[in-house]
């Protein structure tokens, strides 16, 4: 696989894991890496990361994460956990 494919993440912008899994399939074998929101992530929680990884996907957690410091902290921990490669952490 290119190195140019672990540069580019798709984005899973969709309402269902049966809508990312399409997206998954397709690109299977052309990216390495997707982006995971707080739209499909609400509608299917961390099963929408498991199912990308068990694809072969890297996953960035894009859920923005902003709260007192300890909510993040424990938020991060548990996103750690499911194996993602990247989150972002809003701050102010």
């Amino acid at each position: 696989m290119p190195a140019e494919a672990d540069k580019l993440l798709v984005a899973l912008d969709v309402a269902s894991l049966a809508e990312a899994e399409k997206l998954l399939e397709r690109l299977a074998g052309v990216l390495t890496g997707c982006k995971i929101g707080s739209q499909l992530f609400t509608a299917a929680g961390p099963a929408a990361v498991e199912r990308a990884q068990k694809r072969g996907f890297r996953v960035f957690l894009d859920l923005k994460y902003h709260d007192i410091p300890n909510t993040v902290a424990g938020a991060v921990r548990e996103a750690t956990r499911l194996g993602v490669f990247m989150l972002n952490v809003h701050g102010s």
